[in-house]
């Protein structure tokens, strides 16, 4: 089993990143996004990070792809996929791509629901305290707890 920290949107919040991230036991932190330098002094190891529209000059890719528990999950800011007008393309491409998880960030709302079998996650704005958690097991179905720090 394997619980996932998910992030997106944090826009200068370093010290309540690293509070989180490092003050609990996650596998892995997916961030999607919008404040990658606020990412700096965590564990490379367990971090896959992707770069948003405000994440100026990074060198880090817009969407990705990870194999977990059996799972592929892609993991992108959104912005690229038009997800504050339609869910339409981000839908599509992930379809396209045989997802079966799409982790995603950009419209700073918090979202979880399935669409013709594939599992979508927005975490929301750790700006405004928000984030989720995903808990993977090879066994049974996706796990999704969307939390806030308030």
């Amino acid at each position: 089993m394997l619980k996932i920290c998910l992030l997106s949107d944090s826009h200068g919040s370093r010290n309540a990143v690293e509070n989180l991230v490092l003050g609990e036991d996650f596998d892995h932190v997916f961030f999607m996004g919008d404040g990658l330098r606020d990412f700096d002094n965590i564990d490379d190891e367990k971090l896959k990070k992707v770069s948003g529209n405000c994440d100026f000059f990074s060198q880090e890719a817009s969407t990705m792809f990870v194999n977990l528990e059996g799972y592929k999950i892609m993991i992108t800011h959104g912005h690229n996929y038009k997800v504050k007008l339609t869910p339409a393309l981000l839908i599509e491409y992930a379809k396209n791509n045989f997802c079966d998880i799409v982790c995603y960030g950009h419209t700073h709302k918090q979202k979880y629901e399935k669409v013709d079998g594939i599992t979508f996650i927005n975490p929301g704005s750790f700006k405004n305290k928000e984030y989720a958690v995903l808990t993977l097991d090879k066994n049974s179905p996706p796990q999704i707890e969307l939390k806030s720090l308030n």
